[in-house]
């Protein structure tokens, strides 16, 4: 009996031992689809909460993490459904959460890569990760989801196409968009913020 198996028949362990495998996962997607560290937080425990409510239905242990990817981008759209017509949060709100947390990351000394010593270079990289960030944040949450899947976690187009249920010629004609939309925001971001 595998992992799965185990953690859809009722092991609490087998599953802890499971989702932690895959709950960064998890957060980054609802982050990005989200665009703030709060939501994602909330987003990725309801995810997780699915996720263990829905174990039986998932096929295979090779199958997880799509599985689990494409629960956590569902959540994410419910949520961003059930906004629409609510007051958003405002811009500066978010460049101001960007700013704590980038203050957090400091004081945890999260800035050095593990494949960079160099504090500078790991600056500059946390400050365009920053600036990317806004200028996903400025996307439709179609393409800022897609955006997210493809470029941001590295899913393949088939592994999205499982997630979102479209066709692969629909998906990568709007990742192409979406990337199309996002370097004219960072470049009209930067005009403005020479």
């Amino acid at each position: 009996m595998d992992l799965l198996q185990k953690a859809a028949g009722g092991d609490i362990a087998a599953f802890e031992t499971l989702i932690v495998q895959y709950e960064k996962l998890i957060y980054n997607i609802a982050w990005r689809i989200m665009g703030n560290a709060e939501d994602a937080k909330d987003i990725a425990q309801e995810a997780i909460l699915k996720i263990y409510r829905n174990l039986a239905t998932c096929k295979s242990i090779d199958l997880f993490k799509a599985w689990a990817a494409k629960i956590t981008h569902n959540t994410c759209l419910d949520e961003l459904r059930r906004r629409k017509g609510k007051q958003a949060e405002s811009y500066d709100a978010m460049l101001e959460e960007g700013r704590e947390a980038f203050d957090a990351d400091i004081r945890r000394g999260d800035l050095r890569s593990p494949d960079d010593g160099d504090p500078e270079s790991a600056l500059m990289r946390k400050e365009m990760q920053g600036i990317i960030g806004d200028g996903l944040n400025q996307l439709s949450d179609e393409h800022r989801a897609l955006l997210v899947l493809r470029d941001v976690q590295g899913l393949s187009y088939e592994e999205i196409a499982e997630i979102t249920n479209l066709p692969l010629g629909t998906i990568k004609s709007r990742i192409s968009r979406g990337r199309s939309n996002l370097k004219r925001i960072l470049l009209k971001m930067m005009e403005h913020n020479p």
